[in-house]
């Protein structure tokens, strides 16, 4: 029997859905943080390979209008100083300096201290 190994990108869509299915626990439970260090604790479980495939959906959850996809995306890069999400942090970066909701700018502080310390 051939065991089968999940591709790369496969891991991509998995970390989406544990996200999902962590989120919607926290929520229920009332322990908003919970799911984030989850993911914190899950991603630092991945072999490399998996990693690389996950720094991109983090990537592309930085510059989502979702705030709670950016807040874990951002969580996630700082926690564990992933590098390859620069282009997407000054992206972000770029996008908030023209908005003008409450939140833009305490956000724009926290990217670009993430940006200094990347």
């Amino acid at each position: 029997m051939v065991q089968q190994v999940n591709p790369p990108n496969g891991a991509r869509d998995r970390f989406e859905t544990l996200r999902r299915e962590l989120d919607a626990a926290a929520r229920k439970s009332k322990e908003s943080q919970r799911a984030v260090v989850e993911l914190s604790r899950r991603y630092a479980a991945l072999p490399s390979d998996e990693k690389r495939a996950v720094d991109d959906r983090l990537a592309e959850w930085v510059v989502s209008d979702d705030p709670g996809l950016r807040f874990d995306a951002l969580a996630l890069i700082g926690d564990h100083c992933i590098r390859s999400a620069v282009p997407a942090l000054r992206e972000l970066a770029r996008r908030l300096e023209s908005e003008s909701g409450p939140s833009a700018p305490y956000e724009l502080v926290k990217v670009n201290r993430l940006l200094r310390h990347l």
